[in-house]
């Protein structure tokens, strides 16, 4: 397995269509989705790299990867539900009412 500099720089080249995106504030869903898809991929690229791995270095870097990425994932999956409880206790507080 490898990868091409054409692919690393795909991203990069392509940020028109998914920066405004990520910056604009708008539409948290998508921008979501955006962020799981990468943290996806970069897991299945890292345990592509372990399975044929034969060096113990190159394996543990990627089953570090991996772990670093299902801990991403795991974050972005609580977000929406974080964000969700912290508007209601805004509300709460607006209206006056203690929060504890």
């Amino acid at each position: 397995m490898g990868c091409s500099a054409r692919t690393v720089y795909g991203d990069f080249e392509s940020r028109a269509s998914w920066q405004p995106v990520l910056q604009s504030g708008l539409g948290h869903e998508g921008v979501l989705f955006k962020v799981v898809n990468r943290y996806e991929q970069i897991y299945r690229q890292a345990s592509v790299k372990l399975l044929p791995a034969s060096q113990e270095a190159v394996q543990l870097g990627a089953l570090n990867l991996m772990l670093k990425a299902n801990a991403m994932l795991f974050e972005a999956a609580v977000l929406p539900e974080m964000l969700h409880r912290l508007s209601q206790l805004e509300e709460k507080a607006k209206e006056g009412a203690v929060v504890k």
